[in-house]
Formats: C-alpha cells, sequence, structure tokens
C-alpha cells in the first residue's frame, strides 16, 4: 500500500472543511499559508497521526510530516486562487533567483519534488455573494513532471521563461525574472492528476462574525 493512501481522506476532507468554515467565521484573513498549514496539522492530529509541523520554518521542501507505522508522509501545504471564469488554479512556488540559469532551476525542482509525497492545495475563488475554498491533493511528480524539466520545453523571453499549457493538457508555467525568478503555476481544474477532495462555500456575509459572539461570550 502506498503510503498516501493511509491516510483517511474522507475522513481529512471532512474534518478540513469544518475547520475552515469555522476559521472564516471568526476571522476576515482569508485560509492561506501557515492558516492552511495549521488546518492541515490540527487535522491529522484529530484524526490520531504523528505530525511534525514548524509554522516559523521557511525551509525549502515539506512543511508537515507525518510518520504513518513507520513510514514518513511528507506534505507541503499552498495556496493559491481559482480563477472563476475559466476555473483554473493560480498558485505560485519557489523564488529562483539564486541559480544561475535555467538548468539549475529545474535541477533544483527536481531535486526538491523527490523529497515531498503529496501537496495539499487550498484555494480561494472569489465570488460575487460568496468565497469558495476549493482543496486539492496532488502527487509531487505531477507539479514536477519529466516533461517541464527539459530545458528545451521553457521558451524564453524578456519578462519570463515559460512552460507552455500545450506541452502536457492542463498545466503550464512560469518563472518570472521581476518577481525574483519566483515560479508560477497555471492548472486547469481538469488536470487529471488534480484530485479535488471538498469544496467549501462561505457567504460573505458571515466571514468575521463569530468575533463578536466570542467576545460576548468572554466579556462577562
Amino acid at each position: 500500500m502506498r503510503k498516501i493512501n493511509k491516510v483517511n481522506w474522507e475522513k481529512f476532507k471532512d474534518l478540513a472543511s469544518k475547520l475552515i468554515k469555522f476559521k472564516t467565521e471568526i476571522s476576515r484573513v482569508p485560509v492561506r499559508a501557515e492558516s492552511w498549514e495549521e488546518v492541515i496539522y490540527a487535522v491529522l492530529l484529530y484524526m490520531e497521526h504523528e505530525a511534525v509541523w514548524e509554522p516559523t520554518s521557511h525551509a525549502k521542501g515539506s512543511d508537515i510530516e507525518v510518520n504513518l507505522n513507520g513510514d514518513t508522509l511528507r506534505i507541503s501545504a499552498k495556496g493559491g486562487k481559482v480563477t472563476a471564469e475559466d476555473q483554473k488554479l493560480i498558485m505560485s512556488s519557489y523564488r529562483l533567483t539564486r541559480f544561475r540559469d535555467l538548468e539549475e532551476m529545474l535541477d533544483f525542482l527536481d531535486k526538491n519534488a523527490k523529497e515531498i509525497d503529496l501537496y495539499l492545495i487550498c484555494a480561494r475563488e472569489e465570488r460575487r455573494k460568496d468565497i469558495k475554498y476549493h482543496v486539492f491533493k496532488i502527487d509531487s511528480h505531477a507539479l514536477v513532471p519529466d516533461e517541464m524539466l527539459k530545458s528545451s520545453n521553457w521558451e524564453e523571453d524578456g519578462q519570463a521563461w515559460n512552460f507552455p499549457e500545450n506541452i502536457i493538457k492542463g498545466i503550464g508555467a512560469r518563472i518570472v525574472k521581476k518577481m525574483s525568478n519566483q515560479l508560477w503555476y497555471t492548472i486547469s481544474l481538469t488536470y487529471t492528476p488534480l484530485n479535488p477532495l471538498v469544496e467549501v462555500c462561505i457567504s460573505k456575509k458571515d466571514i468575521g462574525t463569530a468575533l463578536i459572539d466570542i467576545l460576548k461570550s468572554l466579556d462577562k
């Protein structure tokens, strides 16, 4: 059995959706970055997994490590946004300015992907009356596929190196020069390896409303 399958993902998505909803009711700050890492960590602990998370760490690689009966599952948590008009996931990744050229950047991405088992992504979709959070899981190799590691598949212009979406259906990438060579992904929600776990819709009028109720309960 693959170690990824040792996690009860049905239970995970149910608990994660409840915690996302709770967090949006007690804060007007969106669920992203460390906040999403905290959701993953809390859910895994509640599911009685042995998990390690260092919220102040900015090291490259996994954010959360889970001990699964002797196997270590290495999880990287990512935030992002979903575009309402064309249903694509936009997600930033590493800044690669410390590398001399594209070859070195791709070599780093290859090695880094081998140190991560799974990405868990929480992407925010802004709509007229509500916010929809999409939670996905995706294998690390699917974010750094073999075709992406070939420099000949990238096109350079004055602003970025571009990995066009027509090479692998559903996924494209850019390394933007003026943004410290930051890697950005554009992924169709129909990209086969992108596994949707759950969607959580929050009415905009409910965001942050529980803060007042909390103060009422404390101010006695």
